[in-house]
């Protein structure tokens, strides 16, 4: 068995800022070690910074993932030091479409390490938002760790989706990128929220925004573009007071639950409801309190979490479901009820594969209402089946 992804971090032994944003990555691509228990992505993740006793760092493993990504931190104390040099130059010989270099700019002259590195896009950690950033400065630093992972986050999906960079790809080019946004809102009191949204994402960022019926071809049947637009989407939903109350809103979020998609609730109530929608619950939500583009990025890199934790559990999973010899049913995210109305049900026992950690019981005894033959597993508990 081999995991879908690894993510590699390669910085100077002598960086503390280096160390700081590869703590970060780590945090964020596999699990927050400060909360073990908390749900996280779960991609391992391998550091080489230390030198060995004879003075080399030691290689990395590339055949234990279907895919890889190194990023190189490059800073002076990097650039300076021929051994890191030597290791970079190494590492790039194993570069092709399943292994994925990915250089990050922490010092002005990282673009001239390697002519061979330099014909590759580089992430400018010292720029966000048009600012340049001193990261010897906590705040800046914060910022160009957001930077980072943020770009990181979208070059992972397309590397699980196999996506291949063109020659044309460029930062105002974003017919490029495999990952599209499908704002879900409610036309009376979320469209210029939604409107705004939209321009920042074309301002700024490769992504697709499927957007109403500006995107719907004439002469195409509006409910099934919208069904298959939601099914290869991630679905952004602006909660407004409104939202609830519209038919296609709800019929959008109970779509996307079908299809699996990824799903990330924005709340921007002002008074309230009349009625909450229950289908709006067990995945992440975010507060809107301005709508500047910060706040935008950081819906973003929400969303973007969700998109790759759903490309790379699924593929994981199907790993696991592989020696799990009954009738399975995989989720990328933690099971609920509207989950087992599209199930197949009979009288055998089926497993219902999720990522860890696994549901406290006060969850799977309600589900299990539903039907006493379905077994709750993850990876951690494949082993009592």
């Amino acid at each position: 068995m081999k995991y879908p992804l690894n993510i590699h971090i390669v910085w100077h032994q002598d960086s503390p800022i280096s160390k700081k944003i590869a703590t970060e990555l780590y945090n964020t691509f596999s699990r927050d070690y400060k909360k073990p228990l908390s749900r996280g992505l779960g991609i391992p993740v391998y550091f080489r910074y230390k030198k060995l006793s004879d003075g080399s760092i030691l290689p990395i493993d590339f055949t234990n993932a279907e895919k890889n990504v190194i990023i190189l931190l490059i800073d002076e104390e990097y650039f300076d030091d021929d051994v890191y040099v030597g290791y970079t130059k190494q590492l790039l010989e194993e570069v092709d479409n399943n292994n994925r270099v990915f250089p990050i700019t922490l010092y002005e002259k990282a673009y001239t390490i390697s002519s061979e590195l330099s014909k590759i896009q580089f992430t400018n950690a010292r720029v966000f938002l048009n600012q340049k950033l001193d990261l010897e400065l906590e705040e800046d630093l914060t910022k160009a760790i957001e930077k980072i992972k943020f770009e990181i986050l979208h070059d992972c999906s397309r590397l699980i989706m196999d996506f291949q960079k063109t020659a044309d790809d460029t930062e105002t080019d974003r017919i490029n990128s495999p990952v599209k946004l499908f704002l879900s809102h409610a036309k009376k009191d979320g469209e210029i929220l939604a409107i705004k949204f939209k321009q920042f994402i074309e301002n700024n960022l490769k992504l697709d925004v499927f957007f109403d019926t500006v995107d719907i071809a004439n002469g195409y049947d509006f409910a099934e573009q919208f069904s298959q637009n939601i099914s290869e989407s991630a679905l952004l939903v602006f909660h407004t007071d409104e939202y609830s109350n519209r038919e296609w809103c709800r019929r959008e979020v109970l779509l996307a639950k079908k299809h699996k998609s990824p799903i990330v609730v924005v709340h921007s109530i002002k008074n309230g409801e009349s009625r909450a929608f229950p289908y709006l619950g067990n995945m992440p939500t975010t507060v809107l309190t301005e709508e500047n583009d910060y706040n935008f990025y950081k819906i973003v890199y929400l969303t973007l979490i969700q998109v790759l934790n759903n490309l790379y559990q699924h593929r994981l999973l199907s790993q696991y479901k592989e020696f799990i010899h009954k009738q399975v049913y995989t989720l990328t995210s933690p099971p609920e009820l509207i989950n087992l109305i599209h199930l197949e049900m009979n009288e055998e026992e089926t497993i219902v594969l999720y990522p860890d950690p696994p549901l406290g019981i006060e969850e799977t005894s309600i589900l299990n209402r539903f039907n006493k033959n379905l077994k709750f597993v993850t990876p951690i508990t494949i082993n009592k089946i």
